[in-house]
């Protein structure tokens, strides 16, 4: 059985394989941040809230031209991220620039409840602001 270590390291790889300038300077610190926060009704009777990360390309030049959205929603992030991507309440980051979801840091911590989505959507958003990662949503 693999253990979450590892499972990370497959999923820090294939985050690799998708930068076209490897790898993502910033990315070790933004998974040790989102790792460090966890949802006290995770996955308790009748929540359906999430919290999703999407990996954005091109909005930001300085950095490699990669930065990350947090958002939050009552669907699924696929779901969500798909909606971006066709206008449909979307970001225009996400819609313009979103490549990807990126669930090694934000799986941990789903389904949780409304009020906690919209705290934690903040906070993450806010830790990864202050760490020097570019961010953007969060609100």
């Amino acid at each position: 059985m693999e253990n979450q270590d590892d499972r990370f390291k497959e999923l820090r790889n294939r985050i690799n394989e998708i930068s076209d300038e490897n790898p993502i300077p910033w990315y070790p610190k933004a998974e040790r941040i989102c790792r460090g926060f966890s949802a006290k009704t995770h996955k308790k009777r009748g929540v359906q809230c999430r919290v999703y990360i999407v990996l954005l390309k091109g909005v930001d030049k300085k950095r490699r031209g990669y930065a990350l959205y947090v958002g939050r929603t009552a669907n699924k992030p696929e779901v969500r991220f798909q909606q971006h991507k066709e206008g449909y309440k979307a970001s225009k980051y996400v819609k313009k620039y979103g490549v990807r979801l990126l669930p090694e840091l934000f799986e941990h911590l789903n389904p949780m409840s409304n009020a906690e989505s919209i705290e934690l959507e903040v906070s993450i958003a806010e830790a990864l602001k202050k760490a020097g990662i570019p961010t953007y949503g969060g609100h």
